[in-house]
């Protein structure tokens, strides 16, 4: 079985070959980034900036494409910012799905994000809520996920798609990897009890359903099924790592420190950790629901509560 996978060598992308490899595949990755010549690898390795120019692929059927690549966890401040989302998530898509035109694959799989439906706060929120997102990465991962879902090729090609929460596994980006470097430096506090719920994957758990969303395609969220409080979040992860504890932050300290923050970035035109938009992530529940997934697939899910020490011992390496 042959497979093309893109962001090659990201976080997720890492993830996803190897798991792949230890089923048996040959993986063929793509990248921005040349990649080490004692990497370990079962196919070859494409360096092409996809949101330049479309890259030129063996002359081989895959299997199955997985487009991981994408630009995320960056808030913009410029136009010329915001454009790189669209740049990179859409015309990177773009450019893709136009090299595979010569040789589509059997099935083809976009990594997206809860990010499409640009929600700010709700609870268990479906596959079919509308997707309102109007920030450039949220817009520019819809408008991918169009082209993923209606360009057309020669063939027949199953389409599918995973809107992914935060993500807990080694050297996490994103909020959940934040949370654990502010927690290392003693910098982290829960606001108030942290009651605050979010949706959350292991990082092992992608690569397996994308194996099985291969054979079927669809649109769905993945999640662990237990929408965790960010103060379960934080003693599991100061249990396992011996942190000191911190108490929460009353509300009113925090909204305080959150415009300090957006004074600070005002002044010096860089991201403070702690600003309005971190307070509202950090006081408002948003959970996805995800059980479409465990109805249509055999895929399980392990609970993250119970596995942060893969987290954990990832950060400390």
């Amino acid at each position: 079985m042959k497979l093309l996978l893109t962001g090659y060598p990201g976080f997720l992308a890492q993830s996803i070959k190897t798991w792949f490899e230890q089923q048996g595949w040959s993986v063929d990755t793509l990248g921005l980034l040349r990649v080490a010549s004692e990497d370990k690898r079962s196919g070859v390795h494409i360096v092409c900036n996809l949101a330049e120019h479309a890259p030129v692929l063996p002359e081989v059927r895959y299997d199955l494409v997985i487009h991981a690549a994408g630009k995320a966890h960056v808030v913009p401040r410029t136009a010329e910012e915001a454009a790189a989302f669209f740049a990179v998530n859409v015309q990177g898509t773009a450019n893709l799905l136009s090299a595979l035109q010569k040789t589509p694959p059997k099935a083809i799989l976009f990594i997206s994000s809860v990010a499409v439906y640009g929600l700010t706060s709700g609870e268990a929120v479906t596959e079919e809520a509308a997707l309102l997102a109007e920030d450039p990465y949220g817009k520019s991962k819809i408008e991918a996920e169009k082209l993923i879902l209606n360009t057309m090729f020669p063939e027949p090609v199953r389409r599918g798609i995973v809107r992914l929460p935060l993500i807990a596994g080694a050297n996490a980006p994103g909020n959940l990897g934040s949370m654990f470097r502010a927690m290392r430096k003693g910098l982290y506090f829960n606001i108030g009890s942290g009651a605050a719920r979010r949706s959350v994957i292991l990082l092992r758990d992608i690569a397996p359903f994308l194996a099985e969303l291969a054979e079927r395609g669809g649109v769905y969220n993945l999640t662990d099924g237990r929408d965790l409080s960010f103060a379960e979040l934080y003693s599991g992860l100061r249990k396992r790592n011996h942190f000191p504890y911190r108490p929460g932050l009353p509300f009113w300290c925090a909204f305080l420190l959150a415009l300090a923050g957006e004074v600070i970035q005002k002044i010096t035109r860089r991201q403070f950790m702690f600003n309005r938009r971190r307070l509202r992530q950090m006081t408002q529940t948003l959970t996805f629901d995800g059980r479409a997934a465990l109805q249509d697939f055999s895929w399980r899910p392990h609970p993250v509560l119970d596995h942060l020490d893969e987290l954990s011992a990832a950060e400390q390496n």
